[in-house]
């Protein structure tokens, strides 16, 4: 157990780590504007992420374990990789026109090129990766690429101030290794017959799991847009900086969750006990980077960003506490909920989180600044744990029949 969470967890942790020395230059190099900029980019890419992604990393994983023909395999992330890279194509001008209404104007290729970059995760073979058990892969295709461009533009930022170059480099080093997993892990015959008649007729199929994760992810990557609208340009600076603190600590909680996802599924095992122990791992995950971020967040920033772009403490408490329930959601959602086939559950816990939580971040800020705006992410993510608590309750007490996890090979 303990190899497979440092094989999962602590590859995108290296990654985070880099992307985690770059904030500071960042933010001294391109002031609260670029800052700013790239923030609004990133919130715009990661909802598009999340859309490419057509719900694959919630569902692809059981279905990939499920098959022990290697060409049945393949030919699950052949059709995922069309899917999303089609999806993918639609989104290009879907972000620039929202990045049209966002007040980035005077840094639009920046906010554009961060939003593409970001967009672009969605078609990582992380997910297909996690399926198969090779974390290795993860670490040639997707973190290495993403490390090389953060760290190698560092030189060309102190050079030339030229803050796109960042995302510029995120994005075509991203596309790159993904396009080098697929020349070495795909065959020409795995996307016979992919047709765009069928390629639509699959994005359809995937309407379920994909309504999930983008009723989820766009939620959770719409508080930097809405606190642009709120807020002023220093208050959004400090809400960004402790946005930025926040989610490098969600890729821990991503990495531990990925880490234990197969393992709580797997064939033969104790599921209820592997269940429980995620919860509590992750539980106490969410504790100590609430604690972290409450008490050293504003500390760090200051360090970090600089005193003119640093969080303050009640923002820096708040997205500890959202931190808390996202680590709490991550298990009741991904190991015990769709397992036990209650992905209507996850649905309407994830719809129930946008209905309070977007009002609240709206009407918050407008109040608060960006204090309300990280209150109001945390108030959604209160209403998302309580429906989700509340079923693993009753899952419990009364195991559903409709739970076949133990009928699930891994």
């Amino acid at each position: 157990m303990i190899k497979r969470i440092a094989s999962f967890a602590g590859l995108p942790l290296l990654a985070s780590l880099a992307s985690f020395i770059l904030l500071p230059i960042i933010a001294r190099v391109g002031g609260a504007l670029a800052w700013n900029s790239l923030a609004v980019g990133q919130a715009v890419g990661a909802i598009a992420a999340i859309v490419i992604g057509l719900g694959w990393p919630l569902t692809g994983p059981a279905a990939v374990a499920s098959e022990s023909d290697p060409a049945t395999r393949r030919r699950l992330y052949a059709t995922s990789f069309v899917t999303r890279s089609f999806v993918f194509v639609c989104c290009i001008p879907l972000m620039a026109a929202a990045l049209g209404f966002t007040g980035v104007r005077d840094q639009f290729w920046v906010a554009f090129l961060m939003a593409s970059a970001q967009a672009a995760a969605g078609l990582t073979p992380a997910w297909y990766c996690i399926a198969t058990g090779h974390a290795g892969r993860i670490a040639k295709y997707d973190v290495i690429p993403r490390m090389v461009a953060t760290l190698g533009v560092i030189p060309l930022l102190f050079a030339t101030g030229g803050i796109f170059l960042y995302p510029l480099a995120l994005l075509l080093l991203g596309l790159a290794g993904t396009m080098w997993f697929n020349k070495d892990h795909a065959q020409r015959t795995d996307f016979h017959g992919l047709t765009p008649r069928a390629v639509i007729r699959e994005i359809w199929e995937l309407r379920g799991g994909a309504g999930v994760t983008v009723a989820a992810g766009a939620y959770a990557s719409t508080p930097v847009i809405v606190v642009q609208f709120a807020a002023s340009t220093s208050g959004l600076a400090a809400f960004v900086s402790a946005e930025k603190l926040y989610r490098i600590g969600q890729l821990a909680t991503a990495a531990l969750g990925n880490s234990l996802q197969g393992w709580v599924n797997e064939f033969g095992s104790d599921h209820k006990e592997r269940r429980k122990f995620s919860l509590l791992a992750l539980s106490v995950l969410g504790a100590a980077g609430w604690l972290i971020l409450a008490f050293l967040g504003p500390w760090a920033s200051t360090l970090l960003f600089g005193p003119e772009l640093a969080a303050d403490s009640w923002t820096c408490f708040w997205f500890g506490l959202s931190f808390l329930l996202v680590c709490v959601t991550t298990s009741t959602g991904a190991h015990w909920l769709v397992p036990a086939k209650q992905m209507r559950v996850v649905f309407s816990s994830t719809i129930a989180g946008a209905i309070v939580g977007l009002p609240a971040m709206v009407i918050l800020a407008h109040l608060m600044g960006g204090q309300g705006g990280a209150l109001g992410l945390a108030v959604g993510e209160i209403a998302v744990t309580v429906i989700q608590l509340r079923a693993i309750i009753r899952l419990i007490r009364e195991p559903s029949p409709e739970d076949r996890t133990e009928e699930i090979p891994s």
